[in-house]
């Protein structure tokens, strides 16, 4: 999926916005549009959360640490996999340089690992 479809991501899924309006997404540096984004609206963010609210109360929330770093780690990797994709569509997003949106998606992709890394180190004393 071309994530500039105009679509929301709620609960796992690829969905209409409940207002069916979208937004263009326009290349800073000639103008043009290359795509869609969605207009999300009151509904879809209460929907966003009720989703996250099922999470917590579900699997995730009942997941241990180490699995929620895993999948962290994990996320890392599947960036690092899609690197050059990302570094086009953030280039192109906001106008920069390939070379520093290359930095961004390496440095996002370091994020996720760091924290994945972390997930299993906190043990809520202060």
């Amino acid at each position: 999926m071309n994530i500039f479809e105009g679509k929301v991501f709620i609960d796992g899924n690829w969905q209409d916005p409940e207002s069916g309006e979208t937004l263009p997404v326009m290349d800073p540096s000639d103008g043009s549009e290359f795509g869609r984004i969605a207009c999300g609206s009151a509904v879809d963010i209460d929907r966003a959360v009720q989703a996250a609210q099922n999470a917590m109360d579900g699997e995730w929330g009942k997941s241990i640490p180490v699995e929620r770093g895993r999948l962290l780690q994990k996320l890392s990797a599947l960036i690092l996999e899609h690197e050059d994709e990302l570094t086009e569509m953030e280039a192109r997003d906001v106008g920069k340089p390939l070379t520093q949106a290359r930095v961004d998606v390496k440095a996002c992709a370091r994020y996720f690992e760091f924290y994945g890394g972390a997930a299993d180190k906190v043990h809520g004393e202060t």
